[in-house]
């Protein structure tokens, strides 16, 4: 039994703290709906109101429909991977608001509900449940105090969790430490960036402090709850972000005037990544030392297999290296088709990976594929790359495994008994057999599909429920390595092990050591878009590293099937994307401006 079947049989009891229509986020829903007294008046409720907690948490995959923390309809299918470089929408779709955003139609009026990118009420929702929580668990009579204080670790930590996600999207919040009712609604101005940073800061410290906290689950069932290990990894995520270019700024991207400490620390101070590096190391110590390691399996390395327990596994599966991960509760099926590839896949395919992504991935001996041999100046496709005949993988067969278990390809192997052999082409000639998962036959739009979060379940979706891994140990890894590199003057030897570590585990080989700290900064950078691909963290990187160029030109391939069985590969500039300056911060919903309780709007919008 999971999370997921504990959440759908508490429904109602869920609906009535969190999912009940307010005009103010953090008030107390009405008290005929339900009694706060009766929940807390023995363990069994009083349990079944701490999984709720869980029930907007984190999560990566998504269908077109959208629900959870973040609504669909953007994301197109999966992650927001459709507003980056990783991935498109089908412009088969039109109704996407991705399609919206990459023309650069963007306002606050969907931006930030449950049509666009953030759903900003279900933060506040979470947090008040949370609050709920906080105050009354001490009144359980049949509870023990340990098990109180675990709940206590858990609603502070998810607190602390939901005011990342905001911070990292808005900058400085309006911090709120209770629950209110109708009478005394709270007029709150926001809080500097720098508070609201503190603030998050701190609940991780306090709930680092709980002994009473695990470090991490032990029973199935309780796969997807907060343990110790998201604290630490929360605080290293935080400090990283607000050591990044775009908080850790003497001015902001915008000039506010008198608002600007809401969007910036107002100075540029290097010890912020020094304690980045350090709460990473924290977190590595800590984890390392209570059960938690790097899936690395050595017979598995070629394989990618290490790659795909780490990303997609639950820890009864051999996943060691999770952190924090989450499950959908409904609708698997869904979120299946939707990133499945059209053609023999079933799937639609709302979402697929670009030839961008592609290019984040090297060679294994470390060497790149010159694509852009077969792409003119201007953009247009050009010369064609001919593989040998019989052989349409030709370029792709040595690239990184993660990329072999991240995208399908023109020629790869989807399934094996019986053999399904990707067929992302058409034919150059009305002789020539047009591809199954081709333009033509499949109405396919970018050359490639998504495999990760699929494997295993190329054959049937029958029992699809990969995990949506929300923060990895190897990302404390990654934000080591950063970290250390922007606060030393040269690239320290513990750094470039961390990536080593991360490298070696997928069968690559380890980082040249002549790099100095400007090559070692843009090769850590690249590793994060290979390690991290469709996990929901390029978009926010490019943002906090203030370098949003790669989201404006989009590329796809043009693949043809010649009479002489070979193929034709031609790049191409498939999209021009748009970007402004004041997007690195998200809108508030200007209905939440318009209460005119000291909501400032951000810059721009």
């Amino acid at each position: 039994m999971k999370i997921k079947h504990i959440i759908i049989s508490i429904a109602i009891l869920a609906s009535a703290f969190g999912m009940v229509s307010c005009d103010d986020f953090l008030q107390v829903p009405d008290k005929s709906i339900f009694t706060i007294d009766s929940v807390f008046a023995k363990k069994i409720n009083a349990d079944k109101y701490m999984y709720s907690l869980y029930q907007d948490a984190p999560k990566i995959l998504q269908n077109w429909g959208g629900s959870g923390d973040i609504a669909g309809y953007i994301l197109a299918g999966a992650s927001r991977t459709s507003i980056t470089d990783e991935a498109g929408s089908l412009a088969l779709q039109p109704a996407y608001n991705s399609h919206l955003v990459n023309a650069g139609n963007v306002n606050s009026t969907w931006f930030t509900t449950n049509q666009g990118e953030d759903d900003y009420a279900r933060h506040w929702k979470t947090i008040r449940k949370c609050y709920i929580m906080l105050e009354n668990i001490d009144n359980v009579p049949d509870m023990t105090t340990e098990l109180k204080d675990r709940y206590k670790g858990e609603a502070k930590i998810l607190v602390a969790l939901e005011y990342f996600e905001m911070w990292k999207r808005y900058g400085g919040l309006p911090i709120i430490t209770k629950t209110y009712t109708d009478a005394d609604y709270p007029k709150t101005s926001r809080s500097t960036l720098k508070e609201t940073y503190d603030f998050i800061i701190s609940l991780c410290d306090e709930v680092i402090a709980n002994p009473n906290l695990p470090a991490k689950t032990t029973l199935p069932l309780e796969f997807g709850r907060a343990t110790k290990a998201l604290a630490y990894g929360l605080k290293a995520r935080t400090m990283l972000y607000a050591a990044s270019p775009l908080f850790n700024s003497v001015t902001p991207y915008i000039d506010f005037g008198a608002n600007n400490d809401l969007i910036c620390f107002g100075n540029y101070d290097s010890n912020r990544w020094k304690a980045a590096r350090d709460a990473a190391l924290e977190a590595i110590t800590y984890c390392e030392a209570n059960g938690y390691a790097i899936v690395n399996d050595a017979t598995k390395r070629t394989t990618g297999r290490n790659y795909i327990v780490a990303t997609c596994k639950r820890p009864n599966e051999g996943n060691t290296e999770v952190m924090f991960g989450t499950t959908w509760a409904t609708d698997q099926a869904n979120i299946a088709v939707a990133w499945m590839a059209r053609g023999r896949m079933g799937g639609s395919a709302v979402n697929t990976p670009t030839h961008n992504s592609v290019e984040f991935f090297t060679n294994v001996d470390g060497t790149s594929v010159n694509w852009n041999a077969s792409m003119n100046a201007d953009g247009t496709a050009g010369t064609a790359m001919l593989t040998p005949a019989n052989q349409p993988e030709f370029y792709y067969k040595n690239l990184d495994p993660r990329f072999q278990q991240s995208i399908v390809y023109n020629g790869c192997k989807w399934s094996l008994t019986p053999d399904v052999i990707i067929q992302f082409y058409d034919g150059a000639t009305t002789a020539v057999t047009d591809g199954l998962e081709g333009p033509k036959k499949a109405k396919s739009e970018f050359m490639y599909g998504f495999r990760k979060y699929l494997n295993d379940f190329e054959k049937s979706r029958a029992g699809f429920q990969p995990m949506n891994p929300v923060v990895r140990l190897a990302e404390m890894y990654m934000i080591y390595a950063e970290a250390s590199n922007e606060f030393e003057s040269a690239p320290t030897a513990a750094a470039f092990d961390k990536i080593d570590v991360i490298r070696t585990r997928s069968g690559m080989p380890v980082v040249n050591r002549a790099l100095d700290k400007s090559q070692f900064k843009e090769y850590i950078r690249a590793e994060r878009a290979r390690e991290f691909f469709a996990e929901d963290h390029r978009y926010f990187d490019l943002r906090r590293w203030k370098t949003p160029q790669p989201f404006l030109k989009i590329y796809n391939m043009k693949i043809v099937k010649n009479a002489d069985n070979t193929y034709s590969y031609q790049k191409y500039l498939h999209q021009n994307r748009y970007w402004a300056d004041f997007w690195y911060l998200h809108p508030f919903p200007y209905a939440e401006v318009y209460k005119g309780y000291g909501l400032i709007q951000n810059p721009g919008w």
